[in-house]
């Protein structure tokens, strides 16, 4: 799915009015300039980055003779590319990552923040329509190479191949024998079931894949996917293969670890810190009775919570889908795992 801009709010003690522009600054009020929109700020754990963004908008609230704070709320930097169209003019045959570069370039994003891979596909010469987005073009180019983007910690734009993103070679245990963890949720569901698949490319005819068996077994779930910039057909029939293969079975998966940061080590705070939107993980666990529970798992969505004295982190995520990888006594099982697209 799309990945949506990193957000942060972060309450500020404001009973001194430090964090209140109308005081003018001077001595007493030093920070008072610095309290406007799109000022950059960045979180940090342990000196590691967890959130890099810019301020979208202060909220000051005062109690008469009382209390008063300031609420700093923040966007990763998709807030200002959602903001940008992209040009009509005619985009040439070239690599899905080239094609990521063309455009933050056009839209003036510094070379200096970028974290772009290749791509393992070409993408057709193109011309966008008028009032194109260019977080919704960009969306449509992640989708043809099936690879990810988004604003990492760091505030890089960041572009994954499908080769980066079905790699497991290396991974984080979280659970027994890694990370601690505190809770761990289990979802067996139909939210990521599609037995159905519908795509097209632009100038393209639409080409459909569908299972039988799970089209009976589960009802109908269709996944489509238009304007894809694949430069021919049997491409898109290719990709509505894999998605089909991966999808057209339901999934009991871990989609929620709770780690409790206080009590840690340094070197697990560190490590906890690090992990970043698709980061490969191991997640195992005891429940009280019964066996153990071990799954591999994508990163979808991290959330820091910071009060005084505790710091909460919770990983939103779906069950991994590794390409085979040769010679590895876990993804490399014929009649197994799954070849990668």
């Amino acid at each position: 799915d799309k990945i949506e801009s990193a957000t942060a709010e972060i309450l500020l003690d404001n009973r001194a009015r430090l964090y209140d522009p109308l005081t003018g600054g001077g001595g007493s009020f030093p920070y008072a300039s610095s309290i406007v929109p799109r000022k950059n700020v960045q979180v940090t754990v342990n000196d590691r980055p967890v959130f890099t963004g810019l301020v979208d908008a202060w909220d000051i609230d005062y109690e008469i003779n009382k209390d008063s704070t300031s609420r700093a709320v923040c966007a990763d930097g998709f807030i200002t590319l959602a903001e940008t169209d992209i040009s009509t003019a005619q985009k040439t045959a070239q690599s899905s990552g080239a094609r990521i570069e063309a455009i933050l370039t056009e839209a003036g994003w510094p070379s200096s923040k970028r974290n772009i891979a290749t791509g393992q596909v070409t993408l057709q010469n193109d011309t966008p329509d008028a009032d194109t987005n260019l977080l919704e073009y960009a969306s449509r180019v992640k989708s043809t190479e099936f690879g990810s983007l988004f604003i990492n910690r760091e505030g890089l734009a960041t572009f994954q191949d499908r080769q980066e993103t079905q790699n497991f070679g290396t991974f984080t245990v979280l659970g027994s024998g890694g990370i601690p963890i505190s809770a761990v949720q289990i979802e067996n569901g139909t939210d990521e079931l599609h037995n159905v698949i519908r795509l097209q490319r632009v100038g393209g005819t639409e080409v459909e894949r569908s299972d039988a068996t799970s089209k009976t077994t589960f009802g109908i779930s269709e996944l489509t996917a238009s304007k894809l910039l694949f430069d021919d057909d049997v491409e898109v029939g290719d990709l509505a293969d894999y998605l089909l293969a991966r999808f057209k079975d339901a999934t009991f998966s871990i989609n929620q670890v709770v780690i409790v940061m206080d009590g840690l080590t340094a070197s697990q705070q560190n490590t906890v810190a690090e992990l970043d939107i698709n980061a490969p993980v191991q997640v195992s666990f005891a429940p009280a009775v019964g066996p153990a529970v071990t799954q591999f798992a994508t990163i979808d969505r991290i959330n820091h919570a910071f009060v005084p004295g505790e710091h909460v982190v919770t990983f939103s995520m779906s069950e991994a889908k590794p390409s085979f990888i040769l010679n590895d006594t876990t993804f490399g099982q014929l009649d197994d795992d799954r070849l990668g697209f």
